[in-house]
Parts: structure tokens; C-alpha cells; sequence
């Protein structure tokens, strides 16, 4: 075999270019990221018991699942958490487990096995897998003017430029970060409502049944069935006004509006605020497969800022928290360089000891050897090739801070 490459010297550098462009092509393709791919090990369940003390949580939901798991011989340790109404079970999983969704789904099973033995007040076991895995990119948007943040336009503008991103191929999830709950809040006036004879309660509960949430009934004939329902959604402060009030005293009607004040504001204290280069802010959090190039994933994220940023409306800014690309450009250009350092100081040193003919076939296989061996060592490579100069968004130099 080794004769036809000998003689036929157009064969050998046919086949010399062929392996060439077959080993570039693979390096080109290969999945580029910072940081490694993690198994997830841990995961959570959470049962929810409304009105139950700590103690019969802990014996009737805690201990029947924490049983049912004891038989799963992968898992390493089970700490459990029993509260009021609410029991938290944290499963970890051994060190030596390689495939963790087969063992995740024998959990799923145990689960379901042990849910006929729980309360039937308490709701069904919630399994959560802990996700290890670090944002590619962290994108900002902020409130830039000078009045008071609008949070309600933040959140819609938010809300549209995190299914754009979602939309990406190679994004794995877009999240929001900083977006605080809103409420409609109910001002009673005391007096007033003291001289209709109501109470805070009475009032409260008017509100909520006037939201209807089912079906107010069913028209059924031979060919069709359609549900019925009584357009009382509150969707709107104004739909909130209009609910009517029956006075215990004179019987007459009063309306929300007429003795309280109705507004739309962001829940006091906070859950959740995201300041960015101090003005507030939503961000927007996004995972990137594992199988994809960071860069040319990114590529395609800063056409779509771009697009986006177009149609902001004035007072509103956009803003790169955090990027990954740059540090996987340096990683990269690290890994390169220690390649071909390593690869000239063993040529040289064989040079030295084995002539040039043995250094020209030890330098042959080099790269090969090398390149595993760099691979084994950084299971996450990073790329290059991504240039950020020219982009007209703050680069990753701002400050944010999300608290909740």
C-alpha cells in the first residue's frame, strides 16, 4: 500500500491536500465556548401543602419521597427542607455517573409512584433539574430619560426583542433578568366607605369575583359545543372602576371609582431591579447550544440589536452587559500559539538529537498529537475571527447590577 504513494507522487499530494482540507473543515466546524459542558447533577423537588404546618409536611410529603428515592443507588446525597405548606427535596447525583438522564427519569418514576400516597390537598411533586451553564451574552436595555422609568414600556420592549433572540438558530434560551412585578393597586377611601357600611374585605372580594376564570356555561346542539363567557376579564383600571358595590345600608350601588382610587405601578419593595451605567433597566440573559460557534452565534445577535435599535423610540438605550466572543477570541489565539510553540521546540530539540529526516517524521505527526492533547485538556475551545471595533453598541466595560 505504502509503494502506490511512493511512485505515484501526484497520488501523495492528492491525498496530502485532501487530509489537509478534511482536517481544517473539521476545525472550522468544531463547537467554540468559554466555559465546558457541565452534566447537571443536581436537581430539586418541590411540593407545595397551602395551610399545613412544617411538621406534618415533613411527615406525610418529606419522608414518603425521600423513601421512594433511598432505592435509586445513583444518588449521592438527599437534603430536605420541610416548611409551612411547602416541602423542598435537593437529590445529588454520584461523582461517577456519566449518563444522568436515565437515573433523572428512574426519579420521574419514583415520583409518580409515591404521589398516590400524599395528601390529595397537596399539589403533585414539581422535578427541576439545576442547569449548569454560564450566559454567552447579557444585552441591556435602559431607561434613559429624565422622568420616572415607564417600566410597563421596558417590559413590552423587552418582551419583543427576547423573541427575536429566541428565534436565533443556536440561541438555547433568552431570559429576563431585572423585570420587576407590576400591580394595580386600590386606594379605599376610609370615610366613604365606612358611611356605605362595607369593609376592606367585602370590597377585595367583590373585586376578585368579578374575574371570571371559567366558563360562565355550554351550548350544545347536534353538531357543535361552545362555551359561554361573561366578558368581566379585568383588563383594564377603567374595567376596575366600573365594578359595582352594594351599600349595606341604603342598598343603593357605588362603583369602585367612586370611592377609591385605581392605579397601575410596580409592586413596593421591588422583586426584582436591574440598574445598568446607573439608569434602569431589564436585561435579557441568553444561552447559546453547545454545539454551535460562539462567534458566528454572536454575528447573528448583533444584526439583530441592530435591526432592533432602529425602531427604539427616543429614551430608551441599548447597551452590551457582558459578551463571551472576545474572551474565546483570546482563549483561541492562546491555544494556537501554545501549539505551535510546542510543536517548533520538539522539532528543534529532534533536529538536535535524530537528524532532520527523524524531526521531518516526528513533526509530521505532531499536530495530531498536539492537537488531542490540547483538546483533552481544554474540553471547551475558544474561537476567533469576531472583530467588535466597528459595532455601534457599548462594549462589555459597563456596569450592572440586578438585585432581587
Amino acid at each position: 500500500m505504502a509503494t502506490i504513494f511512493y511512485r505515484n507522487l501526484r497520488l501523495l499530494i492528492l491525498t496530502i491536500l485532501l487530509i489537509l482540507f478534511v482536517g481544517l473543515s473539521s476545525f472550522q466546524l468544531l463547537p467554540r465556548m468559554e466555559d465546558p459542558e457541565l452534566l447537571s447533577r443536581v436537581a430539586t423537588i418541590t411540593t407545595f401543602w397551602p395551610g399545613t404546618n412544617a411538621e406534618r409536611v415533613e411527615s406525610l410529603i418529606t419522608e414518603k419521597l425521600e423513601d421512594k428515592l433511598q432505592d435509586i443507588e445513583e444518588i449521592k446525597n438527599l437534603e430536605s427542607v420541610s416548611q409551612r405548606g411547602l416541602s423542598l427535596i435537593t437529590v445529588e447525583l454520584e461523582d461517577s455517573v456519566k449518563e444522568v438522564d436515565p437515573i433523572w427519569s428512574q426519579v420521574r418514576d419514583k415520583l409518580n409512584d409515591a404521589q398516590v400516597n400524599l395528601p390529595k390537598e397537596a399539589t403533585e411533586p414539581e422535578f427541576e433539574e439545576l442547569k449548569i451553564k454560564a450566559y454567552a451574552m447579557l444585552i441591556g436595555l435602559t431607561w434613559e430619560a429624565d422622568n420616572e422609568p415607564n417600566y410597563a414600556i421596558l417590559r413590552r420592549r423587552a418582551k419583543m426583542l427576547e423573541d427575536e433572540l429566541r428565534s436565533i438558530s443556536g440561541t438555547e434560551e433568552a431570559e429576563l433578568r431585572g423585570e420587576p412585578d407590576e400591580e394595580i393597586l386600590v386606594e379605599i377611601n376610609p370615610i366613604t366607605l365606612s358611611s356605605l357600611g362595607l369593609t376592606p374585605q367585602q370590597v377585595a372580594q367583590t373585586i376578585d369575583e368579578s374575574d371570571a376564570k371559567v366558563a360562565s356555561g355550554q351550548l350544545r346542539n347536534l353538531e357543535n359545543e361552545l362555551l359561554l363567557e361573561v366578558d368581566t376579564e379585568l383588563d383594564s383600571l377603567e374595567r376596575i372602576k366600573q365594578i359595582p358595590l352594594q351599600s349595606s345600608i341604603s342598598s343603593q350601588i357605588t362603583r369602585v371609582g367612586d370611592i377609591a382610587l385605581v392605579s397601575k405601578g410596580i409592586k413596593q419593595p421591588p422583586s426584582d431591579i436591574a440598574i445598568i451605567n446607573g439608569h434602569p433597566a431589564i436585561a435579557i440573559a441568553l444561552l447559546v447550544r453547545s454545539n454551535q460557534r460562539i462567534d458566528q452565534w454572536s454575528q447573528q445577535v448583533y444584526q439583530t440589536l441592530d435591526r432592533f435599535q432602529e425602531n427604539l423610540p427616543r429614551g430608551l438605550g441599548l447597551n452590551i452587559v457582558f459578551d463571551q466572543t472576545p474572551y474565546v477570541e483570546d482563549r483561541l489565539n492562546s491555544l494556537i500559539i501554545n501549539l505551535l510553540l510546542g510543536a517548533g521546540c520538539v522539532f528543534a530539540v529532534t533536529v538536535l538529537m535524530m537528524g532532520w529526516r527523524s524531526a521531518l517524521i516526528v513533526g509530521c505527526a505532531l499536530p495530531e498529537f498536539l492537537t488531542k492533547s490540547a483538546i483533552a485538556k481544554h474540553r471547551s475551545l475558544t474561537g476567533s475571527g469576531f472583530e467588535q471595533s466597528d459595532r455601534r453598541f457599548p462594549q462589555p466595560t459597563v456596569c450592572c447590577q440586578i438585585l432581587s
